[in-house]
């Protein structure tokens, strides 16, 4: 779980016991784990945080999206989409590397394989571009992306 990141006001995220937004975060998991089985994704409804994490656990590279971001009002499945793209990228992006975590991209890296490889993977290049600027929206208007 993120040490630092402060959670959601409760007033921005849709209830815990909402089916929809589950759906729709698991639906978005279920395609990136078809496109990228080499993977491990998973969700945390509970933790309200608006964050997702690249990470090893006993040897398995894994993504976790958390559900301060999962069920925000202001963030769609294209900003999902976005913010999975980027964590898949830390993965499988190449060097450039962080410095503290030398088998993850960089920030920019992840940025970078997520816009030119791995939503077009998902999505197609033409509708990946689409992704790309409703997902940018929807989170700058959740106040997530500068």
């Amino acid at each position: 779980m993120p040490l630092f990141d402060a959670p959601v006001p409760k007033r921005l995220l849709w209830p815990l016991n909402a089916p929809w937004p589950r759906r729709r975060a698991r639906e978005i998991i279920r395609r990136f784990q078809l496109c990228f089985p080499e993977l491990h994704y998973d969700l945390d409804s509970e933790v309200g945080v608006a964050n997702a994490q690249a990470f090893l656990e006993g040897g398995r590279r894994c993504i976790c999206l958390y559900g301060g971001l999962a069920r925000h009002r202001k963030v769609g499945s294209a900003g999902l989409a976005v913010v999975l793209a980027h964590e898949t990228g830390h993965h499988l992006g190449g060097a450039p590397f962080l410095a503290s975590y030398r088998w993850l991209s960089s920030e920019e890296r992840a940025t970078e394989w997520a816009y030119t490889i791995g939503l077009p993977a998902m999505f197609g290049a033409k509708a990946a571009n689409a992704v790309i600027a409703r997902g940018e929206s929807q989170l700058r208007a959740a106040r997530l992306l500068d």
